[in-house]
């Protein structure tokens, strides 16, 4: 699939009905249905039904009032999350169609995620404001506010740990059991600002570290929980 019109198509994907009219920040499956959405400049959230036949039709869509710099499914897929530079975290009900302003920052909220863990569940967002904050969606007030080094460029979670990369090539570990709390923090071995990270699971499906990149095209990885603790490089 792809989002651009006036793209090429050698391999003859299909093309997505109502796509965004400008650039894509986020796109993840469902987890629990064939249901794909994306974030985008244009400050809009959209959600298609994909099937395998290569149908493909648009079930809705939702507008923050500035651009949306991530998206984020619930874990029982019936409801999404955005996270924008209008300062707000909204969550969508695809079942009602409505939308809820649910997280607040002082700066632009740049990620979203969240945390199904066994003894609670939460709404993490990242923002530029050098705040990391955990939202139960039942008070107004975060239940846990954590000062970052500085801003908030990229995030991921995979319980029982999550990781915040900032500004100034920083690296920040969280453990999730039983309530958020900082493990350490570390300077990245590439040169330049860091844009995306994703944590890896063992073989038996234990989050054991992450991979992170730059904007100067590298790749570097990092384990957490094995005697492998330096960095490793990947041109």
């Amino acid at each position: 699939m792809y989002a651009a019109a006036s793209c090429s198509n050698p391999l003859d994907d299909i093309e997505v009905p109502n796509n965004p009219s400008d650039g894509i920040s986020h796109l993840e499956f469902s987890p629990k249905a064939n249901h794909l959405i994306a974030s985008s400049w244009d400050g809009q959230v959209r959600c298609w039904d994909v099937q395998r036949s290569g149908q493909i039709q648009l079930v809705g869509q939702q507008a923050h009032q500035a651009p949306i710099l991530d998206c984020a499914w619930h874990a029982d897929g019936s409801k999404v999350f955005t996270a924008s530079c209008d300062k707000t975290a909204k969550l969508w009900d695809l079942a009602s169609n409505q939308c809820s302003v649910v997280a607040q920052h002082d700066m632009p909220i740049r990620t979203c995620h969240w945390i199904q863990a066994p003894s609670y569940q939460l709404l993490m967002t990242g923002s530029w404001d050098k705040t990391l904050k955990f939202w139960d969606l039942r008070s107004p007030k975060p239940a846990f506010n954590m000062t970052l080094p500085d801003r908030c460029y990229c995030a991921d979670v995979a319980y029982p740990f999550a990781v915040v990369c900032t500004a100034g090539r920083g690296i920040n570990w969280y453990n999730l059991e039983n309530q958020p709390m900082h493990v350490k923090s570390i300077d990245s071995v590439l040169k330049y600002q860091l844009r995306s990270v994703s944590i890896f699971k063992d073989k038996v499906g234990e989050p054991v570290g992450m991979a992170y990149g730059s904007i100067e095209g590298r790749i570097a990885i990092n384990y957490l929980r094995t005697s492998r603790e330096s960095d490793k490089s990947d041109n």
